[in-house]
């Protein structure tokens, strides 16, 4: 299956409870499940598709096919995997850990104008590039992002409010969403969709995200970096309580009460 584009069909709580590794997740419930399909799926390469067991799998193959991707089903779909004795992934699959130093990376943050300014006529949709060895000094939030994630735009505007709002203008702290391999027009399109207006950034490839995680794991997740580039604190998905601690750890590192 490693030659496949892996799609899990499930809702993301479930697929980040268990998942076969390498797929990725689109709820085949959400009323935007084909717009995300045609934009994060290619053409070029076969689909294999998955749900529990398997008849969601046969109503997205049909409606895929029906759009021009070769689609092979899973049979039996996570249920027969696992019962096979086949590895599942769970939520837990970050590369970095809590007291370990955070992976260096460089990425080209996009430029604001181009989604905020129809007119913009700047000709480049990154304003610059920032290092994260650069930020060392101040405790950093990382968030990992997508257009096609909704509980990434479930969560985004909270952080917008909760987080960034109250600290935009602290010296001693920086946030970061890294979007993952999508053009300029998916990152505008996410931008005006949260009412986001802090840093977002290029990462073709998903080159940065792999340092974090395993490829194609899930998102939405957040990294949070203290002054020293070590990780201090881990998240994935939205979850209020998780969030909430969240921002006591930022609070505690920049001893903010």
């Amino acid at each position: 299956m490693d030659s496949l584009q892996v799609v899990d069909l499930r809702t993301a709580r479930e697929f980040s409870e268990s998942r076969i590794p390498g797929a990725v997740n689109l709820d085949y419930s959400s009323e935007d499940f084909l717009d995300e399909a045609l934009s994060s799926l290619k053409k070029d390469r076969g689909v294999g598709l998955y749900c529990r067991s398997e008849a969601l799998s046969a109503e997205a193959a049909r409606l895929l096919e029906g759009k021009g991707f070769d689609v092979t089903v899973l049979d039996g779909g996570v249920v027969a995997w696992s019962e096979a004795g086949l590895d599942l992934a769970d939520e837990n699959d970050f590369l970095v850990s809590v007291g370990k130093p955070a992976p260096d990376f460089t990425v080209e943050l996009y430029n604001r104008q181009a989604a905020y300014a129809p007119d913009y006529v700047g000709g480049s949709a990154v304003t610059k590039k920032v290092s994260l060895s650069s930020l060392k000094g101040k405790v950093v939030m990382l968030q990992f992002t997508a257009s096609w994630c909704g509980v990434c735009r479930e969560e985004m505007p909270h952080i917008e409010a909760e987080i960034w709002k109250p600290l935009m203008k602290n010296p001693d702290f920086a946030l970061i969403a890294i979007d993952r391999d999508e053009p300029a027009s998916k990152i505008e399109a996410q931008i005006k969709a949260t009412g986001i207006t802090y840093d977002i950034g290029f990462d073709p490839g998903a080159e940065i995200y792999n340092l974090y995680a395993l490829p194609n794991s899930g998102i939405t997740r957040n990294v949070l970096i203290d002054k020293s580039g070590t990780v201090v604190f881990l998240t994935r998905l939205y979850d209020e309580q998780q969030f909430m601690a969240l921002k006591n750890k930022i609070a505690e590192l920049l001893r903010v009460h």
